[in-house]
């Protein structure tokens, strides 16, 4: 799994998208800049199951049912593609390391190390990606067990598709963020998953991942809180002392307007809907917009 902000070389125009119920696929147009072909196939639900460190087991034929046909209806089948996930199948942490060497793979086994005490699980039994969220020695570090995603590429691979990079939606989807040299707050609510991911000069510096309640209103409430803490560390620990864009995506039109409301009566935070033109995204019946997006989003690399 890749960061954006690590990434040095042009993604595959060629994105897959996963979630609860359907598999999305996504090609870019010559231009880079939007989706020519889209397709979806519905996935039978239970072909996941989730631990405390993300996912934890795939159905390999109720997965291999959904892409393959997927890929039979394509007319240029891709070699190399990203996938995006679900938020909920990773985890994310903020560790204290001080001074890290300046190769990368030394300065991974320093990472794995101070995770000893953090994980339920070995170190050695996850793969992840980091990078600095300050000034004080903290990193970001992305992480999720290695072996379930090891069948992921395993099942796309025999289909005849290496996939180069996986990332979690909310990820994704800071790649359409406008371009800015101010601090960012993107809130996303996918599959009872809130994730906050703050962006500041150009680096996210902070992704947090809470379970939503089922019952709206508890939802709201809890939504608003796990806001309000993000909002305060911004001010506290990244230097933000004016106003903040908080860009907001969800599926629930009404969390949506609960959130603009609240804005109006928050000093310094304006919220904004991120949203995707429809001549950069085609839509497809009963299909979230927000995963069509990140699968914009993690080929082109592209602001909105």
């Amino acid at each position: 799994m890749k960061v954006p902000a690590l990434l040095r070389t042009p993604p595959p125009v060629h994105g897959f998208a996963l979630g609860t119920d359907v598999l999305l696929y996504g090609r870019l147009d010559r231009s880079r800049t939007a989706l020519e072909r889209v397709d979806a196939q519905p996935l039978a639900a239970a072909w996941f199951q989730l631990g405390p460190v993300g996912l934890l087991h795939i159905d390999r034929p109720l997965l291999a049912g959904a892409l393959t046909p997927l890929l039979q209806r394509l007319d240029r089948r891709p070699e190399r593609a990203s996938v995006v996930v679900p938020d909920g199948w990773m985890r994310s942490i903020v560790v204290d390391v001080g001074s890290l060497p300046r190769q990368r793979q030394e300065a991974e086994e320093v990472v794995r190390w101070r995770l000893k005490k953090l994980l339920p699980c070995r170190p050695e039994e996850v793969r992840l990606d980091f990078l600095r969220a300050g000034e004080n020695g903290r990193i970001l570090v992305l992480l999720a067990l290695d072996r379930p995603f090891v069948a992921l590429e395993e099942l796309f691979a025999a289909g005849g598709v290496h996939v180069g990079r996986i990332e979690p939606t909310a990820l994704a989807l800071t790649n359409l963020l406008p371009p800015s040299e101010e601090a960012a707050l993107l809130m996303t609510a996918e599959e009872r998953t809130l994730t906050l991911v703050f962006v500041a000069r150009g680096r996210v510096s902070l992704l947090r991942h809470k379970t939503l309640p089922a019952d709206l209103g508890h939802a709201e409430t809890f939504a608003l809180r796990e806001l309000a803490r993000t909002l305060s560390h911004a001010r506290e620990h990244e230097g933000v002392t004016g106003p903040l864009d908080v860009w907001v995506t969800a599926p629930n039109v009404v969390l949506l307007d609960f959130m603009e409301e609240w804005a109006r009566h928050e000093q310094g935070v304006v919220v904004h809907r991120l949203t995707v033109d429809e001549e950069r995204v085609p839509r497809l019946p009963q299909v979230e917009t927000v995963k069509l997006w990140s699968v914009l989003a993690t080929s082109s690399d592209g602001e909105a």
